[in-house]
This record gives structure tokens, C-alpha cells and sequence, in this order.
């Protein structure tokens, strides 16, 4: 497993969770860096628990299953961008 691309990898993805949770926390009265952190919390928790999941299954996490965690991702934000990601798999 490459440690460099899982931890880009959950930036990317935490960035994904942190902008599109930034607008509901604002209309809900809740302060921007509170928003932020709950979403970068959020976004950290479910890479973690679906690498752990991966691990369990056999031990390892290989770069297969990271495309297959992290197309999924893409998968919910943008179809496209999973279908890229799946290819390149």
C-alpha cells in the first residue's frame, strides 16, 4: 500500500466533504470552522473505516482495493470522474 497516495488521496476526498458541507453548516447557524472540522472528521472516519474493512478481508490493502474505496467516492461526487478512475485501476 502507498502511504503517500492513501494520504492524498483523503485530503482530496476531505476536501470534497468539507466544501459541500461548508453552505449547509452556514444556513444552519452553525460557524464555518465548526462546519469544517465536523466534515474533515467525518471524511477522515469513513476512509478509515473502509481501509480497515479492506485490511480485515485478507491483511492488506492493495492499490486495487484503494481505487475501488476511492472510485466509490467519486462514484457520489461525480460519475465521470469514477469511471476514469476505474479505467485506470
Amino acid at each position: 500500500m502507498n502511504f503517500m497516495s492513501l494520504s492524498k488521496r483523503t485530503v482530496a476526498y476531505v476536501v470534497l466533504k468539507v466544501s459541500g458541507t461548508l453552505g449547509g453548516g452556514f444556513l444552519m447557524g452553525v460557524e464555518v470552522w465548526q462546519a469544517a472540522a465536523m466534515a474533515a472528521f467525518i471524511g477522515l472516519m469513513e476512509v478509515a473505516e473502509d481501509v480497515s474493512r479492506a485490511f480485515v478481508k485478507d491483511g492488506d490493502v492493495t492499490e486495487a482495493e484503494l481505487n475501488e474505496i476511492f472510485g466509490n467516492y467519486a462514484l457520489d461526487e461525480d460519475p465521470k470522474l469514477a469511471a476514469e478512475i476505474q479505467e485506470d485501476a
